[in-house]
C-alpha cells in the first residue's frame, strides 16, 4: 500500500528515502498528524508566512539566512545544529496556526489522533516533528539528509510568470523613472544636519521603555558564546537587553490620527473585521535575526512600528490606504556596536542603508545598469555613550526624512512599548485576539495584511511583485522593483560595504 500525508498543497507520494512506515508505528502516526493539521490550516487560511515549508519534509521550515547554510555544513556537528534550526521555525509557527485554528478545528483533530485536551494538540504535533527528525533524518538513510540540502530553498517573492506575461523587460523602465524621481525628491532631507525635535503640536515624539545600557549590550554581544554554524548565543533577558538597548527615538510629524504609532488589531468596523491599529497603545515588535558579512554572522536587531493608514490623498492616490508599516534594523558587529542601519516600509517599499563608520557604500554592478542599487544617502557616526538613534518620519507618507544620534528625547515624548515576535502567548503580530474571541494572524496565509491593497498594484504588477504596496510579514519583503532584492537576505550587505 502506498503511504500517503497531507500537506497544504494536498496528499504527496512517499519519497524515496523513506521507507514505507507500518500503518501502526510512531512514525505513521506522526506523519498523520502533521498532515492533517498542515491540511486544516491549508483549508482555514491561517498559515504562517514566515519562514517556508520544506518540501517532503513537513516538520521543517526554512528561511533565507538558514538556507545560506545548506552547502557549509561540513564542521562536526553542523548539520545537526542546522537542522534543529529548521525544527525551531517550524514548531514556532505551529504555534501560531494552532492559536489561530477556530476552536473547534483544534478539537476535531485532537479527537481523531486521541489526543486528550484539543490544547495539546500543537504540543504533541511538535514532539512528533522531534520524533520524525531523529528516525527519518538523524538515523535515517544518507539519501535523505541529501534530499533534505537539496529541498531547502527558500522562495523568492518574485513571480517570474508575472514578469514574463507583463514584458517586464519593457515595463521596467517606467519604474527606473519612478524610482530616480521618488530619490530625487525624498533624499535631499538627509543632506541637512540633523537636529532633534521638540516636543510640539507637529511633531509627535516617542521613546522605548524601558532604558537599557549600550555599554551592557555590547558586553553581551562580546561574551556571548559562538554555536558550530558561528550564531552568537544569547538568552532570553540578553536579547531583551539588546532590543531596548539600540531601540530608536521616533520624531512624527504629525497631521492627523493615521500618523500616531499603535498596535496592531482586529476590530469590526462598518459591519466587517478589519485589521486595524490601536494608537491608545504604541508598540514596536521586535526580531533577533542574523546576517552574514565579512566570514561573520552577525545580530540584527529589527524594530517593525505600525500606523492606522497612509491617508489617501485623493480618490485616486496610487500609494494611500489603509494601514502603513516601518521597519528599523541595527546589524550589530563583532564588538556589540552598529555596523549598519537599514530600513524599509512595510510593504517591502523605500529600502535605505545608512552604514555606520568607517564601515561605507562602494561600487556594485547596480550602479552601471538599470537595476535598484543600495540607496545610501547618508552615513551615521558611532553612538556616543548615552545616545540612541532619532528617526525623522514625515506626516502622512511616513517616509524617512533624516536620522542622527542624540542623548535623550525631550520632556513629553510619548513611551512605546517593545514586543517580541517569538515569545508566547503573543507572538507579535503572528497571532492577535479577535473582538468575539479566538485568534487570527495580522498576516493572510501569503504574509500579506488583509484589506491593504493599494491602487498602485494595477500599474506595477508586471515587476512580478504580489500586490505592489500592500504591507507584508517578515520574511515576505521583496524591495527592489527593479532586479531583485530581499530584505532578509543574508549576503545583503556583502559587496555593497566594506571597512
Amino acid at each position: 500500500m502506498l503511504f500517503a500525508f497531507g500537506l497544504s498543497g494536498g496528499c504527496v507520494a512517499v519519497p524515496d528515502w523513506r521507507a514505507e512506515p507500518e500503518a501502526a508505528s510512531p512514525q505513521a502516526h506522526c506523519l498523520a498528524l502533521i498532515g492533517d493539521m498542515d491540511e486544516t490550516v491549508a483549508a482555514h487560511d491561517v498559515g504562517d508566512a514566515g519562514a517556508a515549508r520544506v518540501k517532503t519534509f513537513p516538520y521543517l521550515r526554512i528561511d533565507r539566512f538558514l538556507a545560506s547554510f545548506r552547502h557549509d555544513l561540513a564542521a562536526p556537528g553542523a548539520f545537526e545544529e542546522w537542522v534543529g534550526h529548521l525544527r525551531w521555525l517550524d514548531a514556532r509557527a505551529r504555534e501560531v496556526e494552532a492559536a489561530n485554528l477556530p476552536a473547534e478545528m483544534r478539537a476535531s483533530i485532537a479527537a481523531r489522533h486521541g489526543i486528550a485536551e484539543p490544547a495539546d494538540f500543537a504540543a504533541a504535533a511538535n514532539r512528533c516533528g522531534d520524533l520524525l527528525v531523529k528516525v527519518e533524518i538523524m538515523t535515517g538513510p544518507g539519501k535523505a539528509r541529501d534530499a533534505l540540502i537539496h529541498a531547502a530553498v527558500s522562495p523568492s517573492h518574485y513571480n517570474q510568470w508575472q514578469r514574463a506575461i507583463g514584458l517586464y523587460p519593457l515595463t521596467n523602465l517606467g519604474a527606473v523613472i519612478g524610482y530616480a524621481r521618488w530619490k530625487d525628491e525624498n533624499t535631499r532631507s538627509f543632506a541637512s544636519p540633523f537636529v532633534p525635535a521638540a516636543k510640539s503640536d507637529d511633531v509627535t515624539i516617542y521613546k522605548p521603555a524601558p532604558h537599557a545600557d549600550a555599554g551592557e549590550a555590547a558586553r553581551i554581544v562580546r561574551a556571548a558564546p559562538r554555536s558550530v554554524l558561528g550564531l552568537p548565543r544569547f538568552s532570553e533577558s540578553d536579547v531583551a537587553h539588546l532590543t531596548a538597548a539600540f531601540a530608536p527615538v521616533f520624531e512624527i510629524e504629525t497631521e492627523s490620527n493615521d500618523d500616531r504609532l499603535g498596535r496592531p488589531v482586529w476590530r469590526h468596523e462598518d459591519g466587517k473585521l478589519l485589521p486595524g491599529v490601536d494608537v491608545t497603545h504604541p508598540v514596536a515588535t521586535t526580531r533577533l535575526v542574523y546576517t552574514r558579512f565579512e566570514g561573520r554572522v552577525l545580530p540584527q536587531l529589527t524594530y517593525t512600528v505600525w500606523f492606522p493608514a497612509r491617508t489617501l490623498q485623493g480618490r485616486f492616490d496610487l500609494l494611500g490606504g489603509r494601514i502603513d508599516g516601518f521597519i528599523w534594523r541595527v546589524t550589530l558587529d563583532e564588538s556589540g556596536e552598529p555596523l549598519i542601519y537599514d530600513a524599509i516600509h512595510a510593504c517591502g517599499c523605500y529600502h535605505m542603508f545608512f552604514p555606520v563608520a568607517p564601515l561605507a557604500r562602494v561600487s556594485v554592478p547596480e550602479d552601471r545598469d538599470t537595476r535598484e542599487a543600495p540607496l545610501s544617502p547618508k552615513s551615521t557616526p558611532r553612538l556616543a555613550p548615552g545616545e540612541r538613534m532619532h528617526l525623522r518620519l514625515a506626516a502622512t507618507s511616513h517616509y524617512l526624512l533624516n536620522l542622527g544620534a542624540a542623548e535623550r528625547a525631550p520632556g513629553g515624548a510619548l513611551l512605546y512599548e517593545l514586543r517580541s515576535t517569538h515569545l508566547p502567548p503573543t507572538y507579535g503580530e503572528r497571532s492577535l485576539p479577535l473582538p468575539e474571541g479566538g485568534r487570527r494572524s495580522f498576516y493572510g496565509p501569503t504574509g500579506i495584511v488583509p484589506h491593504t491593497e493599494r491602487l498602485e498594484r494595477f500599474t506595477l504588477w508586471p515587476l512580478g511583485i504580489e500586490s505592489p504596496g500592500a504591507m507584508r510579514q517578515w520574511g515576505t519583503h521583496a524591495t527592489a522593483f527593479v532586479g531583485e532584492r530581499h530584505f532578509d537576505d543574508p549576503w545583503l550587505f556583502e559587496g555593497a560595504f566594506a571597512r
